[in-house]
């Protein structure tokens, strides 16, 4: 594996988008698959529907 592109789409009533893209990179960042591929480029791509 040499990259990931993550795509999340989510309707979350309430949520501003702002605020849903930092939840969606502290899940990147923190989540034990992320940490165990440290030397793969991982990009996000979060969006509310």
């Amino acid at each position: 594996v040499t990259r990931v592109h993550l795509v999340t789409k989510a309707e979350v009533a309430g949520l501003e988008a702002e605020a849903f893209q930092e939840f969606a990179e502290e899940a990147k960042a923190n989540c034990p698959i992320s940490r165990a591929l440290a030397g793969v480029e991982i990009t996000l791509e979060a969006s509310l529907s």
